[in-house]
């Protein structure tokens, strides 16, 4: 591996160049279980269209411009910006709170039924891009099939294990 020394590069052996070379290889290939990103993307896509169909079924589900401009305004209030700089260190940015209601102003001229499809899929896109971005979820990988026999049924709970 080339080590800098005062604007000058040593060069270093010939194996060495190869091991670097492979493990670049090896940082490049993906392992065959993990979905490319753009898969990955349209997957929890879906699944969040699906719980976003259910959290807002009706047109009257959508929340209001007026109660969008209210939590854009209760975000930067005095407590809840000391929280955030209590736990991160930094100014909570209520930017996409405002963008949210911009949205709601823009879809004004919408049928209910129009507004509730489009406000659906606009919150499924940003929780998609919140799922799929870097976050404490990458820890652990998605269950796809449930495990046998969980929670253990009740006459399987032996007294070593109980506490009572």
């Amino acid at each position: 591996m080339p080590i800098p020394f005062f604007g000058k590069q040593q060069q270093g052996t010939a194996q060495e160049q190869q091991h670097t070379q492979q493990q670049q290889q090896q940082s490049v290939e993906k392992p065959a279980n993990h979905l490319p990103q753009v898969d990955r993307f349209e997957t929890t896509l879906k699944d969040e269209l699906k719980l976003q169909e259910l959290q807002y079924p009706t047109p009257d589900d959508v929340p209001a411009c007026m109660r969008l401009l209210d939590e854009f305004l209760m975000c930067y209030a005095l407590v809840p910006q000391l929280r955030n700089i209590y736990r991160h260190g930094e100014l909570h940015n209520c930017s996409w709170k405002f963008q949210d209601f911009k949205y709601c102003m823009s879809l004004k001229s919408e049928d209910p039924e129009g507004k509730r499809e489009l406000w659906v899929k606009r919150r499924a896109e940003w929780w998609a891009r919140r799922r799929v971005g870097v976050s404490s979820e990458d820890v652990w990988d998605v269950r796809t099939v449930n495990l046998e026999n969980f929670p253990p049924l009740g006459e399987e709970v032996t007294s070593e294990t109980s506490t009572t």
